[in-house]
């Protein structure tokens, strides 16, 4: 039986080699064979100073305000023209696929619209009333939707109307 305890501990130990000889002999041989270069690194260009003064401008972390800017058209007298005297309302400071309809209201007989903003904002509008940035006059609220005519720019100082209409949101 101590033959049997000696022959087991010499097959141990024979089978307790270095297990990693293989991976080592591979990675010297890798190495001796492929020789690695890297490019040399490109020149960092000078970098330029630049004195950043905001005390006129707007803070990038706020909503932009509506600015005052007066509208110059060339009038004709021969083609359609908006009314650039008339005082904007706040609903024209959004484009018109920021808008969506959220609802009506009925004041006797009459059909009020919800118009809900991008930033939540609720808007009642009326027939006659005016929406969206190009000049949009609401021309008809149902139930189910709102018209809107628009007065589009042509690029030689004239307008011209483009219908459309913003359907009830069910989402």
């Amino acid at each position: 039986m101590n033959k049997i305890a000696w022959l087991s501990l010499v097959l141990l130990l024979v089978g307790c080699g270095d297990p990693t000889e293989e991976l080592q002999q591979f990675v010297v041989e890798t190495k001796a064979n492929n020789s690695g270069r890297v490019a040399p690194l490109h020149s960092t260009p000078d970098f330029e100073h630049y004195a950043y003064q905001s005390q006129n401008l707007r803070s990038p972390f706020s909503p932009p305000v509506r600015e005052t800017i007066q509208e110059i058209y060339v009038s004709n007298k021969d083609c359609l023209q908006p009314d650039i005297k008339r005082v904007k309302s706040n609903a024209e400071s959004y484009a018109l696929e920021s808008l969506k309809m959220r609802g009506t209201l009925s004041r006797g007989k009459q059909i009020v619209g919800l118009i809900e903003t991008d930033d939540n904002r609720v808007f009642q509008v009326n027939k006659g009333d005016y929406l969206g940035l190009y000049h949009g006059r609401v021309d008809q609220v149902s139930s189910s939707q709102i018209n809107i005519v628009e007065l589009i720019p042509d690029g030689a100082g004239c307008w011209t109307e483009r219908v459309s209409s913003m359907e009830l949101a069910t989402e």
